[in-house]
């Protein structure tokens, strides 16, 4: 890496990159203390865009990444890794069901696309193959669907659509998604597996369904039953999280 990509990574992590541990676990939203009660020895960084932890979880040095909501801000996450140093990159992250899902199911992203007709709004010229569509690391879904099983966890495959707002979100939409085949929708999936292509970084989206489009959007009331169930199904990710990117560094 160049002197000035050292110096920016430091900057915008607050750490630099021979402290991170060889498998990364990103997420939007997931709390890093959620992590540190699960490993020896946390050690906390704050950037000027991201922040997480890293610690020992079974002998093995794993790092957790908080980057915010956001395709940009998931996607430069990645972007900045050195990709001789990490083997590979978990995204924790949440998705809406259009069909086929349940509110608190895990699911792996088998594909991730996005149309940039959602875009043409903000003026975004469109071509006629407007549809990007991307994938995670196979060897990665095979493994985490191998150590579900053993583990007695339920891990549902799905596609997604990484939309660019909350705001346009609506029943229209979602019965046009519905009629489309799409499973669900998310904000970042996309261009997390996009940068991760460019960067030959293996990586693997792993996501928890946080609301129904259709039948009971984000912006319902939700019941405290709802709740625990969601938060239950976050929690269990989160320990899934660290046993798989244990595994991909033995």
């Amino acid at each position: 890496m160049s002197t000035i990509e050292v110096k920016k990574f430091i900057k915008l992590f607050g750490i630099s990159y021979d402290e991170l541990g060889e498998c990364l676990v990103i997420s939007p939203f997931f709390n890093p203390k959620l992590f540190a009660s699960h490993v020896e020895n946390p050690q906390y960084f704050r950037g000027m865009l991201f922040h997480g932890m890293s610690g020992t979880f079974k002998s093995k040095k794993l790092t957790f990444i908080y980057t915010g909501m956001g395709q940009t801000l998931v996607a430069d996450c990645l972007l900045a890794q050195d990709k001789k140093r990490i083997k590979a990159i978990i995204f924790l992250g949440a998705v809406g069901a259009v069909r086929d899902l349940e509110i608190a199911d895990k699911v792996i992203i088998e594909k991730a696309f996005f149309d940039v007709s959602y875009y043409s709004k903000l003026g975004i010229a469109l071509g006629e193959n407007s549809k990007k569509e991307f994938f995670p690391c196979e060897r990665m879904m095979d493994a985490s669907l191998k150590l579900a099983k053993e583990k007695n966890i339920f891990l549902k495959k799905a596609n997604t659509l990484s939309i660019h707002t909350f705001i346009d979100q609506g029943f229209e939409i979602a019965e046009n998604l519905y009629q489309s085949g799409v499973q669900s929708v998310d904000l970042e999936c996309a261009l997390f597996y996009a940068a991760a292509k460019i960067k030959q970084i293996n990586a693997l989206a792993l996501c928890f369904v946080s609301d129904n489009i259709l039948t009971k959007p984000f912006w319902s009331d939700f019941s405290l039953s709802e709740k625990t169930k969601i938060k239950n199904q976050m929690l269990e990710l989160v320990k899934f999280s660290l046993e798989f990117g244990r595994n991909l560094i033995l």
